[in-house]
């Protein structure tokens, strides 16, 4: 008789583990994300500063309208408050494409260093500067420097 029900647990216990892993069929559902759509005066300020771009509108963190182009290969973001206000715009560079008076000024500094990539940042309350990404014997750096040249880091 012992041998009789630990038969049938051994049995029970092995069947358990078999059909524990299983796997179920069920059918996934594709998640569709809602298109984002940016108020009028938002698109109006848009269409102003970059006519004829295409734009993927979204919200950050702050409340402002963010859209996502692409102008001229140069893969970009333009930020809007509610009214319509211009607030920055980043414009981002493999590091083959930075400007040539940026990429020079930062190989007279850094002359045996590798430019990996940059950004462009315009905002509404300081002077365009470029936010590059190079990496000088080894060691990576991120370098700021205006427009007019002048290098920090």
């Amino acid at each position: 008789m012992k041998k009789l029900v630990l038969i049938i647990c051994v049995a029970l216990i092995s069947s358990g583990t078999t059909f524990a892993q299983k796997k179920s069929a069920k059918k996934t559902k594709k998640v569709v994300a809602k298109e984002v759509v940016a108020p009028v005066a938002v698109k109006d300020a848009f269409q102003q500063n970059f006519s004829g771009s295409e734009a993927k509108w979204s919200k950050n963190y702050s409340g402002h309208w963010v859209a996502n182009f692409t102008k001229e290969d140069v893969k970009t973001m333009a930020e809007y408050d509610a009214d319509g206000k211009w607030v920055a715009t980043r414009s981002s560079y493999a590091g083959d494409r930075i400007p040539e008076a940026v990429s020079s000024t930062l190989r007279s500094k850094y002359p045996s260093a590798t430019i990996k990539d940059g950004w462009k940042i315009e905002r509404s309350d300081v002077a365009a500067y470029y936010k590059v990404n190079i990496q000088d014997n080894g060691v990576e750096k991120v370098v700021l420097i205006n427009e007019n040249g002048t290098v920090t880091e």
